[in-house]
């Protein structure tokens, strides 16, 4: 690690941390004046506030930091300029366009937080904010909530349950197993009055299993079935909270909806939206390097950067409805504005290393 890069990084890294504290307090304090009336309305108090916001704040952190990152880096790049480093930099054989690549290496490391704050930390904090909102500001109790009439396809299984709820506890299960290399013949039917349901497999209470081929049939107290599927997916599907699973719960979720014959154009799209997202962070760096060479006017950059910030949120909303409608593949469709901002910003850095 060179020492300019140490320089480099503990600069931007103050400014980052800087701007970080007040877009998070801009942010909080949006959404407390948004609330406050239901928290003061159910009676919650202040630690019930402080520890709901605090699971809060790695999610909100992953949504916020390319624009902070953004921001920093033209900052530091704008004081850098005004106090003459850069030329002395260019002056002892540094060109502009290193002191951007050694930008782009902070980018990887704040991507790698953004990254562990939405798909890890951000992702159990959403979790727990969401249900001491339910279930201890809202007091609603979350684990009844139920859907009838489920149905789903895994492997060489059809399954159907009358009614499933939340916690995996589901009535009137029945399981159709298709013999080897057929695909309508069954060979094996398992009903049962009760099931209990998780990613771990599925356990038929009080069974009935019935071979069709021989007449035969055999009561059970307990069968379990290998079925990976998770009976959350049914109440995810039918809103927004799947696209919130980390990366690798949402690729496995995706396998077993497909399989099931689901539609998952959308939810693969946000799979690689969860990574370009991430990377934008180094798109950011060379973006942010771009604008100062236009312009190192710390008011007109800034302006500018703000512009790109809300031109790369723009274009990320433009192609999750594109991919999630089939309209665009879904690889292209998440990381689309990554390539079209890192394409405007490599054009400007090569015109700049050109002239100089």
């Amino acid at each position: 690690m060179s020492l300019l890069f140490r320089y480099i990084f503990g600069k931007h890294a103050r400014l980052l941390l800087l701007i970080m504290c007040l877009g998070l307090g801009l942010y909080l304090l949006t959404e407390l004046v948004e609330r406050v009336d239901i928290f003061i309305d159910n009676g919650a108090g202040l630690d019930l506030v402080l520890k709901y916001f605090g699971c809060r704040l790695p999610g909100i952190i992953s949504q916020i930091l390319p624009a902070v990152f953004l921001l920093a880096t033209v900052v530091t790049l704008c004081l850098m300029g005004h106090s003459r480093e850069l030329t002395a930099l260019h002056a002892g054989g540094i060109s502009f366009t290193r002191v951007a690549t050694l930008l782009v290496l902070c980018g990887l490391f704040w991507g790698a937080v953004q990254f562990a704050c939405s798909q890890f930390i951000g992702v159990q904090g959403d979790r727990y904010a969401a249900k001491i909102w339910q279930e201890q500001v809202r007091k609603r109790d979350m684990s009844n909530r139920s859907i009838s009439d489920v149905w789903f396809m895994e492997g060489s299984w059809t399954v159907s349950v009358d009614s499933l709820r939340y916690d995996g506890h589901g009535l009137g299960f029945t399981a159709r197993h298709l013999k080897e290399g057929s695909a309508s013949d069954i060979d094996v039917v398992i009903s049962a009055p009760e099931v209990y349901g998780s990613s771990d497999g599925w356990v038929a209470k009080n069974a009935v299993r019935l071979y069709p081929e021989s007449f035969k049939r055999e009561e059970l107290a307990e069968v379990t079935l290998p079925l990976d599927q998770s009976p959350e997916l049914f109440f995810s599907t039918s809103s927004t909270s799947l696209q919130h699973l980390p990366i690798w719960q949402l690729g496995d979720a995706i396998q077993q909806l497909g399989e099931a014959g689901s539609n998952v154009e959308g939810l693969r799209t946000v799979w690689h939206g969860k990574i370009a997202y991430a990377a934008s962070l180094m798109v950011m760096a060379l973006l942010g390097a771009a604008i100062v060479s236009w312009n190192s006017n710390v008011y007109i950059a800034v302006a500018i950067s703000m512009a790109g910030t809300f031109l790369l949120y723009a274009l990320t909303m433009f192609g999750e409805s594109l991919g999630q409608r089939g309209v665009l593949p879904p690889m292209l469709a998440a990381w689309g504005p990554d390539i079209f901002l890192l394409t405007v910003a490599m054009l400007r850095l090569y015109i700049v290393s050109v002239r100089r």
